[in-house]
């Protein structure tokens, strides 16, 4: 039973499909890397310095079988309401909530959609609005091509408008699992996400869409704010900071799919991106030795990539990406100790990946075979205060083998 909005009794009975697959996958890597879930997601090699030898610490290579990616998730279908068709999705997986609780059930996708004939509203957890377009590459990692492409869901309202071949999408987001960094842990820190909290204002989406075919182009903007610090501490005491950091981005992409073959584009230009997985973040630009207060500027990022697959029960992927830092906005402030930044390790000059997938499908159970070169060129040598870069850059690479079977429900 159910009530409707003016109070009086509705029956209905809700469709539910449930969905899911059981992924177990056996990978080997040469370098250890900035990771999570037990390393099924694995951005980039995480350089750790050398020993005494002058060997990379973190160049060890290490195996791993896991099931932990296994995914289940429900399907509903509710009245009509408002003149929409409803519907509901929850979606679950054991990806944990850090790379130190893993097998933990955690919620991908909570979310309630409502339907018109030419818009929609979703209001609940899905994929971050800015991921541009429903299209991800088609890869044999967990991390679905990042950190070239955005990996993040987030609890959002949006909203999309169609008409003909082209649509308009504008949405309110916030943070959850992928947040961005403050630049403080004092006792009320409790949560990952109190910066886009604190900042008071969600962050926003605006995109438009062109599809018509077997073509799809679309881009988009964002922009968010965030409070880096709840205090700041100088030789006077302690303040109630006040100092907010709004930043923006861009992004376009191109998908062209037939029934054999699909070539899949994008590309991110922006600042401060760490909150989707791509480098980059932020840093203190100046600071009042009195009162401690601070300004920020942001590190900009770009990352792109192309994706080429072919094939429908035996398929071949090939993926080529790239994501390079661009620096800060304006110069730093030298805190003595080095710079001040916080994000998705902002001393990364670059990150580059190729990587080549063979996926075979039969009913429902499929077997995936991979291998990704992913290269990071840490920032080493003469720091530069303007613009938050280094002069010389040293290279972590890693070899990944993957094979993956996945049974579908």
């Amino acid at each position: 039973m159910g009530a409707s909005l003016c109070g009086h009794a509705q029956e209905w009975k809700p469709d539910m499909k449930f969905y899911g697959f059981v992924r177990t996958e056996l990978f080997a890597d040469t370098y250890k890397g900035m990771d999570a879930v037990h390393d099924a997601y694995y951005l980039f090699p995480l350089y750790a310095g050398q020993d005494a030898e002058g060997k990379d610490i973190n160049e060890q290579p290490a195996m791993t079988l896991t099931a932990l990616a296994t995914r289940m998730g429900v399907n509903i279908s509710g009245p009509d309401l408002f003149g929409a068709k409803t519907s509901a999705n929850i979606e679950c997986d054991f990806g944990g909530v850090t790379r130190i609780y893993p097998a933990i059930i955690r919620i991908r996708h909570a979310n309630v959609v409502f339907r018109w004939e030419q818009s929609k509203l979703l209001v609940g957890q899905y994929w971050h609005p800015f991921s541009g377009g429903s299209y991800m590459p088609t890869v044999a990692g967990l991390n679905t091509g990042a950190p070239f492409q955005t990996f993040s869901r987030a609890p959002q309202v949006r909203f999309d408008w169609y008409k003909g071949a082209f649509s308009v999408m504008l949405a309110a987001a916030s943070e959850t699992q992928f947040t961005s960094k403050a630049l403080e842990t004092a006792s009320y820190d409790r949560t990952s996400n109190h910066a886009i909290r604190n900042g008071l204002l969600p962050e926003m989406v605006l995109a438009l869409t062109y599809a018509k075919d077997a073509l799809e182009f679309g881009a988009g903007g964002q922009t968010k704010r965030i409070k880096p610090r709840m205090t700041t501490t100088g030789t006077a005491g302690t303040y109630v900071a006040e100092e907010f950091l709004t930043t923006f981005a861009g992004n376009a992409y191109l998908s062209y799919k037939t029934s054999k073959f699909s070539l899949l584009a994008k590309g991110y230009f922006g600042q401060d991106l760490s909150h989707l997985s791509i480098i980059g973040g932020y840093g203190v630009a100046t600071r009042n030795g009195n009162t401690g207060a601070e300004t920020y500027t942001p590190y900009t990022s770009w990352a792109s990539y192309i994706n080429l697959v072919y094939g429908t029960k035996l398929q071949g992927s090939l993926l080529a990406g790239y994501s390079g830092n661009l620096g800060t906005k304006d110069a730093l402030y030298d805190s003595g100790a080095g710079p001040v930044t916080a994000g998705l390790t902002p001393n990364v000059n670059n990150v580059s990946r190729i990587s080549g997938y063979l996926i075979y499908n039969f009913s429902k159970i499929k077997f995936i075979g991979g291998y990704e070169l992913t290269s990071a060129n840490y920032g080493v040598g003469t720091f530069d205060w303007n613009d938050g870069l280094y002069a010389d850059s040293h290279a972590a690479v890693n070899h990944r083998l993957i094979f993956t079977m996945m049974y579908s429900f």
